[in-house]
């Protein structure tokens, strides 16, 4: 019984010094329970459903009243983000929470698939949008090494000018500025499409949280007349914000629940 005793208190010790040397073998597991929700929310919620039909809807309507105002001599064309603004990446999410993993992990595999679908009302809109004239630009921070798999997904879906001068994806910077400054070189830009703010400004990029709020109130006007935000509760930039200088290390539910306001 005491040899057994002294071989525990040597195994104990040994797991001790191991986890001094490298504290990564008792760090927890990084969980993404609280991506469940917003996954569920975004896959059955009929109010998910809603919010982007309203986004479109509203679409519509701002078109019709730019139109009517234009008497320049530059095409139209409206810009939209792929990613969660035409394009339901829902099912990555899923296999995130279910194997524990996280980006970028499957999300190559996810996209080469070319099986995403369509945002609820994204297609109809810019199929009107077509219809009446007016060309879409695709501005997504995917790799350039997607972009066939990408472009057959959009084609797919039914979504018009999905071609090489219309697709623009990320070639080496996650700044958005220089492919819609390339776009606005030929044509009149009336509407932006997106589910983070930095798909209409790259002033909101790589800003604390407190910074972010503050310029988009700066520009509460733009919103719902030359901006059109799509709901999306999974990720983005305004999720960075919130645990800006992390580390791998970082337990960042417990810096989310600090964020929280509570009563």
């Amino acid at each position: 019984m005491k040899k057994n005793h002294y071989i525990l208190l040597l195994a104990l010790a040994v797991i001790a010094i191991l986890a001094f040397k490298n504290p990564r073998i008792v760090k927890n597991e990084t969980s993404n329970d609280g991506l469940l929700v917003a996954t569920l929310y975004m896959q059955h919620a009929a109010e998910y459903q809603a919010a982007c039909y309203q986004s479109f809807n509203l679409g519509k309507y701002k078109l019709h009243e730019k139109m009517a105002q234009y008497n320049g001599n530059k095409k139209l064309a409206v810009v939209v983000d792929i990613d969660e603004t035409v394009l339901d990446n829902s099912p990555f999410s899923a296999r995130s929470i279910l194997e524990n993993t996280d980006y970028p992990k499957y999300w190559d595999d996810w996209c080469m698939l070319a099986k995403a679908k369509s945002i609820p009302g994204a297609m109809e809109f810019l199929v009107y949008a077509q219809l009446k004239g007016v060309e879409t630009f695709y501005i997504s921070n995917r790799k350039i090494k997607l972009f066939s798999a990408t472009q057959t997904n959009l084609r797919n879906n039914g979504f018009p000018f999905a071609d090489s001068t219309h697709i623009l994806l990320r070639t080496s910077s996650n700044d958005k500025e220089s492919r819609r400054n390339k776009v606005r070189e030929t044509h009149e830009v009336v509407l932006y499409f997106g589910d983070n703010l930095g798909d209409f400004m790259s002033d909101f990029d790589e800003q604390p949280n407190e910074k972010r709020n503050a310029l988009a109130r700066d520009i509460q006007n733009d919103f719902g007349d030359e901006f059109i935000v799509l709901p999306n509760p999974t990720y983005g930039t305004w999720l960075n914000a919130l645990i800006e200088g992390a580390t791998p290390e970082t337990n960042t539910d417990s810096i989310y629940k600090a964020r929280l306001i509570n009563f």
